[in-house]
């Protein structure tokens, strides 16, 4: 597998782009896949080069690095034994968000959700929308979205997700079901006025969601670093 980001290139000759078709038709030859990242559909660069590479079955084009490396992280994965379902659903005592609440606080918290079920490629959140709810998943691998299609993070069962409406009104992204789904859905009002009840509890809930923000703050300066380096 390799990969080329033409981000940085404004225009390309029919010469450029039948010598780039020809190194990528040799390249992919064998086993390789290349990937190309960084051409706008309907750009100059895309005129000349769509058409040239069209017949080579191991290319593939994407207009976002973030799409690319996506595409490049899930053959990895599904290379060594794809996404593994758990027999199990997930317990909220593994939720990061919950760190540190006792069963009876968690069992009196599980009563104010609400059991929800989502299929592959259903959208389960949507940005912009206004924020009213926090969900724990149990089953399944769902996907967070910015509305330009770059993916902020991948999630599987013992995650939460939605959690940003304890800070923010509005959705910021969108959230998908890359499998089959099964969480519990927590109204934020019921959520609030559970933590306003048992300050404890919301004082331990409001440090685990800082840390939980702290580890993805330094994800996230890592993959800035990464792709500002194409």
């Amino acid at each position: 597998m390799s990969g080329v980001s033409l981000r940085l290139v404004a225009s390309i000759t029919v010469a450029g782009g039948l010598l780039l078709a020809d190194s990528l038709r040799q390249l992919t030859d064998g086993t390789t896949t290349a990937l190309l990242s960084g051409i706008d559909k309907g750009s100059q660069v895309d005129d000349i080069i769509a058409p040239l590479i069209a017949d080579l079955p191991g290319v593939r084009s994407y207009s976002l690095l973030d799409q690319a490396i996506e595409w490049a992280e899930d053959q990895v994965i599904y290379r060594y034994g794809g996404y593994v379902t758990r027999k199990d659903d997930a317990h909220l005592r593994e939720q990061a968000l919950l760190a540190g609440l006792s069963d009876a606080e968690l069992a009196d918290l599980a009563a104010l959700g609400v059991a929800r079920r989502f299929k592959t490629g259903e959208r389960i959140v949507h940005a912009g929308e206004i924020a009213s709810s926090l969900f724990f998943l149990q089953s399944g691998m769902v996907s967070v979205k910015l509305p330009s299609g770059v993916r902020l993070a991948s999630l599987d069962q013992g995650m939460e997700f939605g959690e940003m409406a304890l800070l923010d009104e509005e959705r910021t992204a969108d959230v998908w079901a890359d499998t089959d789904v099964t969480c519990l859905e927590l109204p934020l009002d019921e959520f609030n006025r559970f933590r306003t009840e048992h300050p404890p509890i919301g004082e331990r809930i409001a440090r685990n969601l800082a840390s939980i923000l702290a580890k993805r703050l330094i994800l996230a300066n890592a993959k800035i670093d990464l792709l500002s380096a194409y």
